[in-house]
């Protein structure tokens, strides 16, 4: 009987966790034939087209080429190639006195004989731009998850080869949406494009109003898409951990995103 590498015992709760070298002479490595390459690839491709679906595994931006990955892509990734994910903070900085905190999250993909295919970096801290404006103490979970989700999504990336595809930086979308605004706006408000033409929104700063939400949530039961997969998609865009904080300009973004599936 074949004994279970201790990489795949590993308690995801801990915050201790160094990777056990496997050696199995059963296992070669060696590089990818051209044939495999090919293949390796294909099957890649094919997962992404069938699978995936934009605003639920990848999101993209108006003027920014390259999409990005969101963690429910990287999740069906890891199972097309029977994965497993070990994800462990290895460095944090936490000043309660000047509400600073910052985490650096290390991911190990693993094979179900115990190889470590790939490793992944991430970090996150309080400083970014999307967390200036709220209280410090009270993201300190989201400022984990989204170090931890940034270090699974590289090595994820890495081991698919999927660089050429996907960004690894979900801040793209909020850089773009700055810049969108900044160019946009005018004094008496900003326009956004609908399907009836341009409408004009007086402030983006507003919060969501409840018809705005009450429509977010009638697209959801349509689509049959979960108040988990509403608030991870706004976590990544945004930096909250539930779209009912978003405001009006944010939802209508992920309104239209969602009016747009078929």
């Amino acid at each position: 009987m074949n004994k279970i590498p201790n990489n795949l015992l590993f308690d995801a709760l801990s915050t201790e966790f160094e990777p056990e070298n496997v050696f199995n002479n059963d296992i070669q490595i060696r590089p990818l034939s051209l044939e495999e390459t090919k293949e390796f690839e294909s099957k890649i491709n094919e997962c992404i087209d069938e699978i995936f679906v934009e605003g639920i595994h990848y999101g993209s931006v108006p003027g920014v080429k390259k999409k990005f990955i969101f963690k429910a892509g990287c999740e069906v990734i890891l199972s097309m190639m029977g994965l497993v994910a070990r994800t462990t903070i290895i460095d944090k900085v936490e000043d309660y006195a000047k509400a600073v905190f910052s985490y650096t999250s290390k991911t190990y993909l693993i094979d179900s004989s115990g190889c470590i295919r790939a490793e992944g970096y991430g970090v996150c801290n309080s400083k970014e731009n999307k967390f200036l404006k709220v209280n410090a103490y009270n993201v300190q979970n989201i400022l984990i998850k989204l170090s931890r989700k940034r270090s699974i999504t590289d090595a994820v990336l890495s081991v698919a080869s999927l660089s050429n595809k996907f960004s690894q930086d979900e801040d793209l979308v909020v850089l773009e949406n700055n810049k969108n605004e900044s160019t946009e706006k005018n004094n008496v408000g900003i326009m956004q494009s609908n399907h009836t033409g341009l409408v004009k929104i007086t402030s983006s700063k507003k919060p969501a109003t409840l018809k705005q939400i009450a429509f977010l949530e009638k697209l959801m039961k349509i689509h049959n898409i979960s108040n988990e997969v509403i608030n991870g998609l706004v976590l990544q865009q945004y930096g909250f951990n539930d779209y009912h904080m978003l405001n009006s300009w944010q939802i209508s973004e992920i309104i239209n995103k969602y009016k747009n599936i078929g």
